[in-house]
C-alpha cells in the first residue's frame, strides 16, 4: 500500500511555509477571505472553477465551501491549500491536490491566485512548495495539471516549475455553465521530473548567493 493510505492524520504536516508565504488547509473563520477572493476575481476563474464559484454566493456557502475542504482533508480525499502573504498575511490565493489515484499513485493540481498575472511569482513559489508535499510526504509518482486556454498561463507556471507539456485533449472537458466543449491541454510531472528540477532550484539558489 502506498505511503499516502498508510498514514495517520496527524503524521502529515499541514502547515507549509516558504520565505514569503504560509500553505494550509482552511479552518473556521477564513470564510470571508475565501469567498472575497472568489467574487474579485470571477472574470478570470471560469471555466475551471465555475462549479465552486457557483456554489459560493453568500457567506454560509463560503462557510460550508471551507467545511467541506476541511473534510476532504481529514478524509485524506483533497488537499486544498489556502496561500497567505507573510508580510501582511493578506489571503492570495488555492492551491490543491486532487483526483488521487491510489494506483499510481498520482494527483491533479488545481490552482487559483488573486489579481492574476501579478501574482505569478507568488504562485510560483506556492507550486514550488506544494510539489516538495506530493512527492515528498505524499509519495506521489505523478502530479498533472490540466488547462483549458482561457487558464494556459498557470500551465505556463507549471512548465517553470519543472512540468513538461504532454499533449492537448480534444473537446475533452465542458464547465458547470456552459455547454461548449473545450479543448485541454494537459501538463505532467513524474518523481524523476521533480527530482531533476530540485536539483536545478538549489543549483539557482548557490548562484544567486555566490
Amino acid at each position: 500500500m502506498n505511503y499516502l493510505y498508510n498514514t495517520q492524520s496527524n503524521t502529515l504536516e499541514e502547515q507549509l511555509e516558504t520565505p514569503h508565504l504560509v500553505l494550509r488547509p482552511y479552518q473556521e473563520g477564513d470564510e470571508s477571505d475565501f469567498m472575497r477572493l472568489l467574487q474579485e476575481n470571477t472574470a478570470y476563474l471560469p471555466p475551471a472553477f465555475a462549479g465552486r464559484l457557483a456554489r459560493v454566493r453568500a457567506l454560509d456557502d463560503a462557510r460550508s465551501q471551507v467545511q467541506q475542504l476541511r473534510t476532504d482533508w481529514d478524509n485524506r480525499r483533497t488537499f486544498d491549500f489556502g496561500v497567505w502573504q507573510k508580510e501582511d498575511k493578506s489571503y492570495v490565493g488555492n492551491i490543491a491536490l486532487k483526483n488521487l489515484d491510489r494506483s499510481i499513485p498520482k494527483a491533479e493540481l488545481g490552482l487559483y491566485f488573486t489579481e492574476w498575472p501579478a501574482t505569478r511569482d507568488v504562485a510560483f513559489e506556492a507550486l514550488q512548495k506544494v510539489l516538495g508535499f506530493a512527492f515528498g510526504p505524499l509519495g506521489m509518482n505523478k502530479v498533472y495539471l490540466r488547462c483549458t486556454q482561457a487558464n494556459e498561463s498557470f500551465g505556463q507556471v507549471a512548465e517553470g516549475c519543472g512540468f513538461m507539456k504532454e499533449g492537448v485533449l480534444r473537446c475533452d472537458y465542458r464547465g458547470a455553465d456552459s455547454d461548449e466543449l473545450l479543448d485541454l491541454s494537459y501538463y505532467g510531472m513524474t518523481r524523476q521530473d521533480f527530482e531533476q528540477a530540485q536539483e536545478q532550484w538549489l543549483e539557482t539558489g548557490s548562484a544567486a548567493m555566490a
